[in-house]
């Protein structure tokens, strides 16, 4: 009976808490840019699309994933990234719940990235954004919806191999 009344309340409280509340207004104003688009190259690496994403000026690949929904990232990545003085014991946040493709529910931890370019210098810039990191070493690092489309549109050029980001 109490195993049924904590996993309901467990449950709840993962539901209500999973999602961030949103900003009124984009994050990154895309009509400062001198193009209508800002094109991403991309690498098809096994059927994933891969692109180089700078978190704290640190070049990572990351995997552009529209099933995710945010940033996910391993302890590998956390540990470059402090390893290389972009991240501090103030920019570890707390532990947070997801679920994952198999439905199955894990635990994690959260960090703030304080910087993240796509695109190079005339590309996207994001300042501020919450990530989570897998409590292993093996977990793919993901790039989400939630981190892109408060951006643009996004449309996928299979041809040229890019991701096009355009102004809204």
């Amino acid at each position: 009976m109490y195993k049924k009344i904590f996993l309901f309340i467990s449950i709840t409280l993962l539901t209500l808490t999973s999602c961030d509340k949103r900003d009124t207004k984009p994050v990154y104003n895309l009509s400062k840019t001198t193009s209508g688009v800002i094109s991403v190259p991309y690498e098809d690496i096994g059927g994933v699309k891969i692109i180089p994403v700078k978190l704290n000026g640190i070049t990572m690949n990351m995997i552009y994933d529209t099933g995710c929904s945010g940033i996910h990232l391993s302890l590998n990545e956390v540990q470059t990234l402090a390893k290389n003085g972009k991240l501090d014991a103030s920019d570890i946040l707390d532990a947070s719940y997801s679920t994952i493709a198999d439905g199955s529910i894990v635990e994690n931890g959260t960090i703030l990235i304080k910087r993240i370019e796509i695109g190079g210098k005339d590309g996207i810039v994001l300042e501020g954004k919450k990530a989570s990191v897998a409590l292993n070493q093996e977990a793919p690092i993901l790039l989400g919806n939630s981190v892109l489309d408060e951006l643009a549109s996004v449309e996928v050029d299979n041809i040229a191999k890019t991701i096009n980001f355009n102004k809204k």
